[in-house]
């Protein structure tokens, strides 16, 4: 019955395969001679012999030997073949020697029959024929073990008058080989009992040579046990007709094929995970009981596999997705980081062209500035200087007496009340020109700015005199303007008092320039509006009396030619200063607002 289908458990299988016992080592050397002749060409030829010599011997390389294969071998040849095998087989450890071909025995003595055998009578045997007593001479000179295989038991011409008449080799009228006592080491196969005939078969192969080259094949089978069983196959081929003869003479045991069995090789591989290695097994073993479990293992591997190249081909293509991804992603960054920068670039070179733009727009501004302001300055100095001639001139204008019709022309006396109030108005005009000249030198040196006029005792004027003084460190601060003081502060080089801007200005280069106009921005949340928002808009822009405010409005708040009169206690009882408004254009002064002090009863 079957091995797996007969219900043998595989744990009984694997008890089986551990109880193999380790087999003897591979031969160092083995050599082998295997002669098949057929064209005979006195005799009938044989179909066979050839096609056996040829795959006994493929066989036997494929365990090991190194094989001298010889075909339709005359006389000469087969004793030059014998000779060169027997310097080969002294040496080995394993000798082997195969005949496939015409064989005969005469008086106990077995020959085999070369292809140009020419037999007339019985004398020819022993120089027509070669003796197998040469080939067994030979074999006893190996060291290891020799091994003597016969498939030549075809028939016996002498019996029949040294003639063939057929090509057949199983004529069950002659009589076959004599037996051959073996010597110790040797071991000796006829394909066929002694004194009988061994059948030529009608295949490619005889029955016996198909019989042993199947065994060979097996791997792990002592040598006198592969040839009982070649013996088994052949009596079962042959319904009974042949039986070999084996004589063995071995003290050890010895194996032809020394691979692993399949119990050894798949006690192996049972738990191998490679493919490789169970397609090995199924092509060394394919008659083994175990090839549908390694073919049951193959699938699954192969299953495993495909499963596996699967995966990894998902995750291959995930990689490849997720490397795109990140590449578009790179790409991406790349391309907004180029904008970005483009942007930058363009920004910045927005905001240079802008910023050239309002320094060009605020160095004009300046430039106009600075012309309104020597203009309005130059004005002022020529006013100041007109003013002071005229005081001048008032002062040395005296007033003449009128001349009588009827006297001498002569200069008339003036009473003592006369002249005391002439040199009254003189020291009048004095003071006058000194606190023009005061007021001058205070602006010199920054300590004053406003209106050079004649007056003294107003807020602005004692406030700029406390300044300097303050600056200067005088011990007392002037309440009357005296030559003295003015002394004082002629002596001054450069500028004493801080310059001091409002709050429209800022401080640069030593002069108070207007601030840069910032630009509205967009969505910005109303604020309250400043104090100089609220002057403004306490300044009626049309009105036909002059409003009254506690201080003085900011710069620009104040229409052009209008009048606003202020409360600020600059001036003395009983007055109010008043300023008329100016002109700008572009934040640039063009006419400067003016300031004096008039009477309250003016409005």
């Amino acid at each position: 019955m079957g091995w797996v289908g007969g219900g043998v458990s595989r744990n009984l299988l694997a008890v089986m395969i551990w109880l193999v016992s380790c087999l003897a080592g591979q031969a160092e050397t083995r050599v082998a001679l295997v002669i098949g002749n057929s064209t005979y060409q006195n005799t009938p030829a044989l179909t066979n012999p050839v096609n056996d010599a040829e795959d006994t011997a493929a066989a036997l390389e494929r365990v090991g030997f190194s094989v001298q294969l010889e075909r339709n071998l005359d006389k000469r040849g087969m004793d030059e073949a014998i000779a060169r095998f027997a310097r080969l087989a002294q040496n080995a450890d394993a000798a082997l020697f195969y005949f496939a071909g015409h064989g005969l025995q005469h008086r106990g003595a077995n020959y085999l029959m070369p292809v140009d055998a020419r037999l007339v009578d019985e004398f020819s045997l022993t120089f027509e024929l070669s003796r197998v007593d040469d080939v067994l001479f030979v074999l006893e000179r190996a060291r290891g073990v020799k091994i003597l295989v016969l498939d030549a038991c075809r028939n016996n011409p002498l019996a029949e008058k040294m003639r063939w008449t057929t090509a057949s080799r199983d004529l069950a009228a002659t009589r076959g080989l004599a037996k051959i006592e073996p010597t110790r080491g040797m071991i000796t196969v006829y394909a066929t009992q002694t004194n009988q005939v061994a059948v030529d078969g009608s295949g490619r192969n005889s029955p016996f040579t198909a019989a042993l080259i199947k065994e060979i094949d097996r791997p792990g089978i002592e040598i006198a046990t592969m040839f009982r069983r070649v013996a088994i196959e052949v009596n079962r081929l042959t319904d009974g007709r042949q039986l070999p003869e084996v004589s063995v003479s071995l003290l050890g045991e010895f194996y032809l094929n020394t691979r692993e069995t399949d119990l050894q090789a798949w006690a192996k591989i049972r738990t191998s995970s490679s493919s490789e290695a169970f397609q090995k097994f199924i092509s060394e073993h394919p008659q083994s009981v175990l090839v549908s479990d390694a073919r049951e293992r193959l699938a699954a591997i192969e299953r495993e596999e495909r499963a596996r190249a699967e995966r990894e081909r998902a995750e291959r293509l995930e990689r490849e997705r997720l490397a795109r991804e990140q590449a578009e992603l790179a790409e991406r960054a790349r391309v907004a980081a180029l904008e970005r920068e483009r942007f930058a670039r363009e920004q910045a070179e927005r905001e240079r062209l802008e910023r050239e733009r309002s320094a060009g727009e605020q160095a004009e501004r300046e430039r106009l500035q600075r012309e309104a302001q020597a203009e309005e300055e130059r004005k002022r100095i020529e006013r100041d200087r007109l003013e002071r001639e005229r005081l001048a001139a008032a002062v040395e204008t005296k007033p003449l007496v009128p001349l009588s019709s009827t006297s001498n022309i002569q200069t008339t006396k003036l009473s003592p009340a006369a002249d005391q109030a002439q040199d009254h108005a003189g020291a009048l005009v004095r003071r006058k020109l000194l606190v023009l000249e005061i007021k001058a030198e205070l602006n010199r040196v920054g300590c004053y700015a406003g209106n050079i006029d004649d007056k003294w005792a107003d807020g602005v004027t004692k406030r700029s005199i406390a300044k300097f003084a303050k600056r200067v460190s005088l011990n007392t601060v002037p309440d009357h303007p005296s030559s003295e003081f003015l002394d004082a502060i002629r002596v001054r080089v450069g500028r004493v008092c801080p310059l001091e801007c409002n709050a429209q200005q800022i401080l640069k280069d030593g002069r108070c320039v207007l601030k840069a106009v910032q630009k509205p921005q967009r969505n910005r949340v109303a604020s309250k509006p400043s104090g100089a928002e609220v002057s403004r808009q306490a300044i009626p822009q049309s009105s036909t009396e002059s409003p009254v405010l506690n201080q003085a409005p900011a710069l620009f708040t104040i229409p052009h030619g209008q009048r606003v009169l202020v409360n600020d206690g600059s001036c003395k009882a009983g007055q109010i200063r008043e300023i008329t408004g100016g002109k700008s254009e572009r934040g640039i002064v063009v006419i400067p607002r003016s300031s004096r002090c008039v009477t309250a009863t003016r409005r």
